[in-house]
């Protein structure tokens, strides 16, 4: 994937300049694209036959329909779950991640994906999600500002539970 920033091993955000992850739309046309290895495979095609894949995933992409708890005996083996925004007014894709991260405790890389733009990217990471592959016809740098304009934030989240009141020290 092109256009990646990512959260997770920094607080700050860092554009990959090499990402090595590889999202293919069907198993059968991921044969010689790149190592298995850092395949992102659709999960749904993937749970209907696990057969046709030679190895167990490193990676799965959800479509915004999919019930997260269905990848749930995968979670311990697999290092990136990458969800899809088809279009930015679709946003059932914000509940499967806390849901990942909230009730499954899933602590993987967790990559938006689709058509996601500068705007969105603070309310995905509240959600959840570290990494954000930008669409291809926006300027990452300008997207980057989308994850470092807002320094407190006053509700609990995902990647911050509790609330600010309950954060502030009592003196």
């Amino acid at each position: 994937m092109n256009n990646v920033i990512s959260l997770v091993n920094s607080s700050q955000p860092e554009i990959s300049e090499h990402d090595n992850w590889h999202l293919v739309d069907a198993i059968e046309n991921s044969e010689a694209i790149w190592p298995k290895s850092m395949l992102v495979i659709p999960f749904k095609e993937w749970l209907e036959s696990p057969e046709t894949y030679a190895t167990d995933p490193k990676a799965f992409w959800l479509d915004n329909e999919t019930d997260v708890h269905l990848v749930e005996p995968w979670l311990d083996k697999i290092e990136l779950i990458a969800l899809n925004f088809p279009k930015f007014t679709d946003g059932r894709a914000y509940t499967q991640a806390v849901e990942l991260r909230t009730q499954l405790r899933w602590r993987g890389e967790l990559r938006a994906f689709g058509d996601v733009l500068r705007d969105q990217l603070t309310h995905m990471h509240r959600c959840g999600f570290n990494s954000f592959a930008v669409r291809e016809d926006k300027d990452i740098l300008d997207a980057v500002k989308g994850l470092t304009g807002i320094s407190t934030r006053y509700s609990g989240s995902a990647i911050e539970p509790e609330p600010l009141f309950r954060r502030r020290a009592v003196t």
